[in-house]
């Protein structure tokens, strides 16, 4: 493994909270492959699920300018239909604007689809001694939480997730990667304190940029000496501390195993 320095503000560990499951913790430690989840299989329901605005027949320039989007994806993807069918129907729309609203909401509906299809994501968070997280994650203190290196060039890669009051409306004729990747980093404030971050990776059927982190059936590649310790919640039970104990003792780099400890009198 190659150690990097890690950016400015960005934590030098990173940690994964979930629960003791021998066939993928083997996964990770013997075959270093780590599993990435569908988007929809987030348990917000506002997570990874966008929304474009529709409001935009108010302003004339903005309209105009998605208007000018409906004519070149009628071109792109519609190579059979003349030219004055798609004008005829970017007239239809600019006569009859709830058209527009209404193809909006429609393709905010498909993009959720592309999203689970395309995209999958490890998620992480700075903390590894949260109680709601152990609790929420982690089989009620029962499991485990994942700790790595985040000084490498795979978790270099990880995007901060920004936490908003208002759920944000995308520009459905953005060109940033930045403003399409949204749904996947951003979330209600009331997820703060969790102090997320996230590996984005696209599966390997449905690659649509360049250079993106690919897994394959969920999978993707984990570099030697990046898993630096496996903790165990407060009360994990002895038989699955074993059981993890006799895995690290067949991995081929070292990795710790700890125990979290539950503070008698205090939170």
């Amino acid at each position: 493994m190659t150690t990097t320095m890690a950016e400015p503000g960005r934590p030098e560990r990173l940690y994964h909270y979930q629960p003791f499951d021998l066939e993928r913790l083997s996964k990770i430690i013997l075959e270093k492959e780590l599993y990435f989840s569908i988007p929809g299989d987030c348990n917000d329901p506002w997570d990874c699920n966008p929304c474009f605005n529709a409001d935009v027949m108010t302003d004339l320039d903005l309209f105009e300018d998605h208007l000018s989007w409906f004519i070149a994806v009628h071109r792109k993807y519609f190579p059979d239909l003349s030219e004055t069918e798609i004008q005829r129907r970017a007239n239809d729309v600019r006569s009859d604007p709830k058209l527009l609203r209404e193809m909006i909401e429609r393709v905010s509906e498909d993009m959720e689809t592309t999203i689970n299809e395309v995209y999958r994501v490890y998620c992480l968070s700075s903390k590894p001694d949260s109680e709601l997280m152990w609790a929420h994650y982690s089989s009620k203190h029962q499991g485990i939480c994942l700790e790595f290196d985040a000084r490498n060039e795979l978790f270099g890669q990880v995007s901060k997730l920004s936490y908003l009051e208002k759920f944000p409306l995308l520009n459905l004729i953005a060109e940033s990667e930045h403003e399409n990747l949204k749904p996947l980093i951003t979330k209600s404030a009331a997820w703060s304190y969790e102090d997320e971050y996230r590996l984005i990776a696209q599966e390997e059927n449905s690659v649509m940029s360049d250079g993106a982190l690919t897994t394959k059936n969920n999978y993707l590649g984990l570099p030697d000496g990046v898993l630096t310790a496996i903790i165990l919640g407060c009360e994990t039970p002895y038989p699955i501390a074993c059981d993890i104990k006799e895995l690290i003792d067949q991995s081929t780099y070292p990795i710790k195993l700890k125990r979290a400890a539950r503070a008698r009198v205090r939170y």
